[in-house]
């Protein structure tokens, strides 16, 4: 009977950044901040259902699909049924992919990053180059699979980590204080706040 290497808990770390880097967006770095200026004293049920949705959920996930050891997302599905394995990969596939998520990295963090200090006229080209240059540096980081636990987990998660940080430090200790900060406490999010949280 095979057993199972045991990971070291600086492995353990490393899949944990890797993980994190994985699934945090943009959207989670801006919506429940919006959330929370919107429940304003209801926060906390509010802040319960989006932790629910955003972090219980994505760990089951991935807690299943380490459960049933398998080698693809065909291979997951496959106990259902071809014909639905197959929709459920090329759905997948093309939900995470072309469609919907890959084009939103790229518009997202050029609307941040860039789009700020390009005139009117510029904003197309600028797109198009930034896109290319961004699509480029990502399938150069993500073609060796055997690394990219190292560029996620031990590289870039820790400096976004560390960027992420700064951003608040600045923000909260000397750019503002956080008592000034105004809660407009919508009465459709506090009348269903766990439910709003669950369902950004």
């Amino acid at each position: 009977m095979s057993t199972q290497p045991k990971l070291t808990k600086r492995q353990y770390l490393t899949l944990g950044s890797l993980l994190f880097g994985m699934f945090f967006g943009a959207g989670n770095l801006i919506f429940p901040i919006h959330m929370g200026q919107l429940a304003g004293s209801a926060w906390l049920p509010a802040a319960i259902g989006f932790l629910l949705s955003a972090v219980l959920l994505p760990l089951l996930s991935i807690m299943a699909i380490s459960l049933t050891r398998a080698s693809s997302m065909y291979d997951l599905a496959r106990p259902a049924g071809h014909g639905f394995a197959l929709f459920f990969l090329l759905a997948t596939h093309a939900s995470l992919g072309l469609l919907i998520a890959s084009p939103r990295t790229a518009t997202v963090t050029y609307a941040i990053g860039i789009s700020p200090f390009l005139g009117k006229g510029q904003q197309q080209i600028g797109l198009l180059i930034f896109s290319f240059i961004f699509f480029l540096t990502t399938f150069l980081l993500a073609r060796n699979e055997s690394k990219i636990t190292t560029y996620i987990g031990k590289l870039l998660n820790p400096l976004f980590l560390i960027l992420l940080a700064f951003i608040f430090f600045w923000a909260l200790l000397i750019k503002g204080d956080i008592r000034t900060i105004s809660f407009t406490g919508n009465a459709n999010l506090i009348s269903g706040n766990l439910v709003n949280g669950f369902l950004p």
